[in-house]
């Protein structure tokens, strides 16, 4: 990392585009741009930024798909040492707004429409609540009040000279990675340039990753594990990403064979469909060499199936948006098999993890199973304007983030599972009581109480336990009809049990969630819980 300790997220670029002009740095569909024009690009975007007043400790949101626009959004932002305050591109109004709101956006970059939503439409719908916005930097067609075209942006700027920033690597910001707490407020998460760089470079060691790979990019980039993974480890070392703007198996396949990808990145429920897949045999997927696997416990034998049937040394990590954009473990390349297949890793370098006991926060043992704790140099600087929540989750100096692991022999964790009520949808982490708090006001429902069960593929799915009021009746498609435009997709719900009562605790009040006889217990169990058709 010596080459890497002063340089700005804005300058591996630059350091790129220097170095490499004319290689492939990134390719999408049939558009592939060399490191040379990406940068140009960028730069021409962040020049005519800082003209319309853009400056260094401003914030402005990414709102955006996987895409050449997200990259160049993004690079360019870091030049002038703008936040990137990351908005899931599968949100809608009401999950976009919050973050925009708590980091006090000065613009958003958005898509007009994708996959059938209007972004356009929905940011000019919050535009009077948004104080702060003040423009809205728009990839295709549209009008507005503060609207600005995107392209036009990066044509106007070209031949302009940008002015050099003053950015301090170890202190200054790059971005906001907000993520759901147990309250169902996202908090963001603050990452130093050079952590966010360190990050990207700490991915490459587990498979040994260089300038001669070549990325398959289907990670949402505004996630911690994708933006680190995926839009800056291949820029730091030089290598190419093709990216994809949602994952589907077929196309996967197709563009692996393509581009003679080497490296593909992501969590189980994309290893498991891609096993599964009946017309796996007809692609030729035998340059891909390697692979990470996170966002949720790997199944037992996964990375082993992976491994014998497609032939890819498969090690998983673990991480999280407060050490973000990047990890806390990884398994040192090569390993063998049998520890990557129990294990999380040790702790990458620089950093130094405990497992406690989760009341006292006494050190464990080895072999003990206790809450993970972490230090380091990558422990985010906080939770921005959340100094509450930060004092809750950094104490002494030390992370604790309610995951249940133990250390094992010789220095390796192995990950058994979460203390906070989480449901971990294929990677995705989901509030139930987001949820919950918009289908009580259904006007079929008494009581409502949202829990996970298994799920082969995706590890959990999403199960609404309903109490109907009184001679009523209420359907899967009802439930999610009511959530539909309100949440992201992935958080509809997957499953539907009607019940007549909630277990309760022993007080009699609170309803029994976990262990035998809970909730989530009797879901599983309950034969007649309607379950969604794909």
């Amino acid at each position: 990392m010596k080459n890497f300790e002063s340089l700005t997220v804005g300058q591996i670029l630059e350091r790129g585009a220097a170095q490499v002009p004319g290689k492939i740095a990134v390719v999408e569909g049939e558009q592939r741009k060399t490191y040379n024009e990406l940068n140009a690009m960028a730069a021409a975007l962040a020049t005519s930024l800082a003209q319309l007043g853009f400056k260094k400790g401003d914030r402005a949101a990414i709102y955006m798909k996987n895409s050449i626009e997200l990259m160049l959004a993004f690079y360019a932002l870091q030049k002038l040492g703008v936040i990137v305050a990351w908005v899931n591109h599968l949100y809608r109004k009401s999950e976009a707004e919050f973050i925009l709101k708590n980091s006090e956006a000065k613009a958003v970059f958005i898509f007009r429409e994708w996959d059938g939503y209007n972004y356009l439409e929905g940011i000019l719908s919050l535009k009077s609540e948004l104080a702060e916005l003040e423009s809205i930097i728009l990839v295709g067609d549209g009008k507005g009040q503060g609207v600005f075209p995107f392209y036009g942006l990066i044509e106007k700027g070209r031949g302009e000279v940008l002015p050099p920033v003053d950015i301090n690597p170890h202190e200054d910001l790059s971005m906001l990675l907000y993520t759901s707490g147990t309250t169902g407020k996202p908090k963001g998460a603050m990452i130093t340039h050079y952590a966010a760089i360190r990050a990207g470079w700490e991915y490459s060691l587990g498979v040994k990753a260089n300038s001669e790979d070549t990325f398959i990019g289907f990670l949402p980039m505004s996630h911690s594990y994708g933006c680190g993974s995926i839009l800056i480890q291949p820029i730091l070392l030089q290598s190419t990403v093709v990216l994809m703007d949602k994952f589907e198996v077929e196309r996967a396949f197709e563009l692996i064979e393509k581009e003679k990808i080497t490296l593909q990145l992501g969590a189980p429920p994309h290893y498991i469909l891609e096993l599964n897949h009946d017309g796996r045999s007809n692609y030729d997927l035998g340059s891909l060499r390697a692979g990470l696997i996170a966002g949720m416990i790997a199944p037992d034998g996964l990375i082993t199936r992976v491994e014998n049937e497609m032939g890819i040394y498969l090690t998983s990590f673990w991480g999280a948006s407060e050490v973000g954009p990047g990890l806390g473990t990884m398994c040192p390349y090569p390993s063998p098999l049998d520890v990557r297949e129990q294990y999380i890793g040790r702790p990458i370098a620089g950093t130094k993890m405990r497992v406690v006991d989760p009341i006292t926060h006494k050190e464990l043992e080895d072999e003990q199973i206790g809450e993970l704790t972490l230090s380091g140099w990558h422990l985010m600087q906080g939770y921005w304007k959340n100094p509450a929540e930060t004092r809750k989750q950094i104490i002494d100096g030390w992370l604790f983030m309610g995951d249940l692991a133990s250390r094992e022999k010789d220095g390796y964790f192995k990950i058994y599972g979460r203390t906070k009520d989480l449901i971990n949808r294929g990677g995705y982490k989901i509030n139930p009581y987001e949820l919950e708090c918009l289908l009580i006001d259904h006007p079929k429902v008494a009581q409502v109480c949202i829990v996970a069960t298994p799920n082969p593929v995706l590890g959990e799915s999403i199960c609404a336990c309903v109490i109907p009021k009184p001679d009523q009746t209420i359907t899967l498609k009802e439930v999610r009809d009511l959530m539909q435009d309100k949440v992201a997709p992935h958080k509809l719900p997957d499953e539907l049990c009607i019940m007549d009562d909630f277990p309760k605790l022993s007080g009699g009040v609170k309803i029994k969630k976990f262990g035998e006889g809970g909730l989530a217990q009797l879901a599983e169990k309950n034969d007649k819980r309607e379950r969604i058709r794909k």
